[in-house]
């Protein structure tokens, strides 16, 4: 169990690798500067990271796992209006991780259960056997393309557009 001191430490690395992350990807942010940008030292960082990679994958997997919690909250049915409302809440924190080299962030996205089941329940009971799990993978790698590319437009969609542009494209598999 963290305490606080170790939760507060934490919090100031990730908030100063996303400040590094709007100036430079992932590749060009040294610990040294890491450190230096949170002002803590780097045997500190040591303590909880093994490299500056470690600790994004830290952030997304927190940011995955406040999406799962917030989805549980709901009322079933979970929809995808949900799913990209709770995303464009925090397009800021998504985009500057998409600028990295590592998209890590929305593969993990939509390897969350309750995202995939939502993007299957589109396609049920319309094809069956070896086709079903080709149209899946299709169009889970489709609404994964949308969303990013929604991610890093200038002048974004609602996510209620988003959201009927990616049925519509569904329904008519």
């Amino acid at each position: 169990m963290e305490n606080q001191r170790i939760r507060l430490t934490k919090r100031m690395l990730k908030e100063a690798l996303i400040r590094l992350l709007e100036q430079k990807p992932i590749e060009k942010v040294t610990v040294h500067e890491l450190c230096a940008e949170a002002e803590i030292n780097r045997t500190t960082f040591y303590k909880y990271y093994g490299s500056q990679f470690d600790l994004m994958d830290d952030m997304q997997e927190d940011f995955v796992n406040e999406l799962e919690t917030s989805m549980r909250e709901k009322e079933p049915p979970i929809s995808l209006l949900n799913i990209l409302t709770y995303i464009n809440n925090h397009r800021a924190f998504c985009t500057t991780l998409l600028k990295s080299a590592d998209n890590g962030l929305l593969k993990k996205i939509f390897s969350v259960s309750l995202v995939k089941q939502q993007l299957e329940a589109q396609t049920a009971s319309r094809y069956d056997g070896y086709k079903s799990e080709y149209v899946k993978e299709f169009v889970i790698y489709g609404c994964y393309s949308i969303v990013r590319r929604w991610l890093t437009t200038e002048n974004p969609e609602t996510p209620e557009e988003i959201t009927n542009i990616m049925i519509e494209l569904i329904e008519r598999i």
